[in-house]
């Protein structure tokens, strides 16, 4: 497990090679969004702002960067889903 910011206003164990899924994105005051998924830890996400990728460790990068494509055509935009994985990992707070 590995300790990483986890864009909700936190920090958060995660675990260090676990398969990675993208949940969703939204968008917020012109900026993209996409909460990711580690599948080796229930509940375990992570908010990402798009234009911070270069930010982000190597692995989440490419990860990220092969998707880029759908990410910017919105495949995965789903608001609503959005705004209850917020309010969730927020309230673990």
């Amino acid at each position: 497990m590995v300790l990483k910011r986890d864009g909700f206003g936190g920090s958060r164990y995660y675990p260090e090679d676990s398969e990675l899924s993208i949940l969703c994105t939204y968008e917020d005051q012109g900026h993209t969004f996409v909460i990711i998924q580690y599948l080796d830890l229930p509940f375990s996400y992570r908010l990402i702002n798009r234009d911070g990728l270069f930010l982000l460790e190597e692995e989440l990068y490419d990860f990220l960067y092969k998707q880029i494509e759908e990410i910017d055509a919105g495949i995965y935009e789903d608001v609503e889903l959005a705004k209850e994985i917020i309010a969730l990992m927020a309230a673990e707070k």
